[in-house]
């Protein structure tokens, strides 16, 4: 899966850097969620993974360390409990939601594992909450990537 999405990145100017090891998730994000193997697999060999633009990228690692500037790896959470009116089903709903890649080329949008069902799940503003599935798999969704059905 991973060598035929970098030929896919590489061939679409997608921005691919390998980390230098294995990179572990900080300790809130392995407690906060039930961590998709085969996304990990995906993501842990990887630094940066980002189209020509850097306004599309896949959520590595090093991004769920906080920062002071710059798109927080929840920042689409953030926003939603910025102008929530129920706090709770908006958390609810990101405890169960693992953001994988972030879109911020003209409409905010995501696309997120449901740790619950294995889904990959696509949602935009204003509601990101309101989603739909991509895919039933992390597996399936980067094949529906490299075939086009899925344009990023």
């Amino acid at each position: 899966m991973f060598d035929k999405f970098t030929v896919w990145a590489k061939n679409n100017g997608w921005n691919i850097i390998a980390s230098s090891g294995k990179t572990e998730l900080p300790e809130n994000i392995k407690t906060r969620y039930d961590i998709p193997e085969k996304w990990y697999q995906f993501v842990s060999a990887l630094r940066v993974c980002e189209d020509k633009t850097a306004t599309k990228w896949f959520l590595t690692p090093g991004d769920f360390l906080p920062r002071e500037d710059g798109f927080q790896w929840n920042e689409f959470e953030l926003m939603s409990l910025e102008y929530a009116n129920d706090e709770s089903s908006i958390t609810a709903f990101w405890d169960r939601h693992l953001p994988v890649f972030m879109s911020v080329d003209g409409e905010y949008s995501y696309y997120a594992v449901d740790t619950e069902s294995g889904k990959v799940v696509n949602g935009c503003e204003p509601e990101f909450e309101d989603v739909t599935v991509a895919a039933d798999s992390f597996e399936e969704f980067i094949g529906k990537i490299i075939s086009g059905e899925i344009v990023l």
